[in-house]
């Protein structure tokens, strides 16, 4: 015997309504006290640290983000076990309806304790390394409850079936004008090919020695900048700039030289912070953790055909040639009671002057990545004003210590 949950639609927003109907099967009969189906959402953390000899050290961390039940039926009552349905209702929020006390000692800047703060969206991430490893999830699950009757001693117990719901969370900004953040680098070329007539061609024996002394040898200096955008959307087109410009009074090449692109990646740097407990009855303070993570999204290479490679200008758009966007399973930039996600843009080249081969690297501290979908004023007015469920609402998120004792706390 089980309980089934129909849901349409397993991908939910703020202010979208999840349905669905909760259904008894089998082939004997079943003593009921009550059963309900709940809307909960909670952060885990969990850090193992390792103290050598097999030993380690575990630390937790636990905060409700919102917690709504419906009572389907109440009893007690014997039930035959085919043939009962209970439909359900509930309207994700666009806030945490948390309440209780901050578990942690130790208040970091990093996290958003406001209790009544957006939903963060659903996620996952974990790291394992030589002495300790960590993960840390935000979940949404529909949870149905069977209570059996606790004054009869033969009685088929309790039953409890649950189904995860992934949540994506919503912009409030529609278009904005690109903010970016430059980066410069300078590049000094020393080649005999700078001179007039030694372009193109192999070198002589003599030619090559006297390439060996850049003090004697024309010099071509140029800067490549790079405008990075401080704010990106996923599957969105992402804008980037290249600009070069020719520094003709540190140079002695009689004339600025052809600087071509041949080679550039776009990669994301997705950087996760978790904080959690001491996992004892006397806890002696929190435990912070951070870790990254790659994601290559875009990349050109001309290596094999220079002939094909287009010339760095005094503005190149990248965007136009690589066609860069971050791809939209990944989350949005988010921060809440324990789990923080940030990232950042890093962007690998190298360009060619005079046959020689220069590397460059620009890097964002810090950039945030926006939702894909974005929400209405009308459809964010609408959410503040639906029901958060339908039913029974009696049951208030309890606090983290209660959470924490009806849980046994394991993420």
């Amino acid at each position: 015997m089980s309980i089934r949950i129909n849901v349409p639609n397993i991908k939910c927003r703020a202010g979208a309504t999840v349905s669905g109907t909760v259904s008894l099967h089998g082939d004997q009969d079943i003593d009921v006290e009550i059963i309900t189906i709940s809307l909960v959402g909670r952060c885990k953390t969990k850090v193992v640290r390792s103290n050598g000899q097999n030993r380690s050290t575990t630390y937790r961390g636990r905060a409700p983000l919102l917690e709504y039940r419906q009572v389907l039926f109440k009893g007690p009552n014997k039930m035959k076990t085919n043939g009962h349905s209970w439909p359900f209702s509930f309207t994700f929020p666009p806030r945490c309806v948390a309440r209780g006390a901050d578990p942690f000692k130790q208040r970091h800047g990093l996290f958003d304790i406001n209790p009544q703060q957006s939903l963060p969206p659903s996620f996952a991430s974990d790291n394992h390394s030589y002495a300790w490893r960590g993960e840390c999830f935000v979940k949404y699950e529909l949870e149905a409850s069977l209570i059996g009757n606790r004054t009869k001693i033969f009685s088929l117990g309790d039953l409890k079936t649950e189904k995860t719901l992934d949540f994506t969370t919503t912009r409030d900004i529609e278009t904005f004008k690109p903010d970016f953040i430059e980066k410069g680098q300078k590049i000094a070329c020393y080649s005999l090919r700078l001179q007039p007539g030694h372009e193109d061609g192999p070198l002589t024996f003599k030619e090559k020695l006297q390439s060996m002394r850049t003090s004697k040898l024309p010099v071509a200096m140029f800067n490549l900048h790079m405008l990075l955008p401080k704010v990106g959307v996923l599957a969105h087109p992402l804008p980037l700039i290249l600009k070069m410009e020719h520094d003709t009074e540190a140079s002695t090449a009689p004339s600025p030289p052809i600087v071509t692109l041949r080679k550039c990646i776009v990669e994301l740097q997705a950087n996760t912070y978790i904080q959690c407990i001491r996992d004892e009855i006397f806890r002696e303070g929190d435990e912070q953790r951070d870790w990254s993570t790659e994601f290559h999204i875009a990349s050109v290479d001309y290596s094999a055909q220079m002939e094909k490679a287009p010339p760095v200008g005094e503005y190149m758009d990248l965007q136009k040639l690589m066609r860069i966007k971050v791809p939209w399973h990944h989350k949005p930039t988010f921060s809440t009671f324990n789990i923080r996600r940030t990232y950042r843009l890093v962007v690998k080249l190298s360009v060619d002057c005079a046959q020689k081969t220069f590397k460059a690297e620009f890097a964002t501290y810090k950039f945030d990545l926006l939702a894909a979908d974005y929400a209405s004023p009308v459809g964010a007015l609408e959410q503040e004003m639906a029901a958060p469920a339908y039913g029974d609402l009696s049951g208030q998120l309890p606090t983290y210590q209660d959470a924490k004792s009806a849980s046994g706390a394991v993420p």
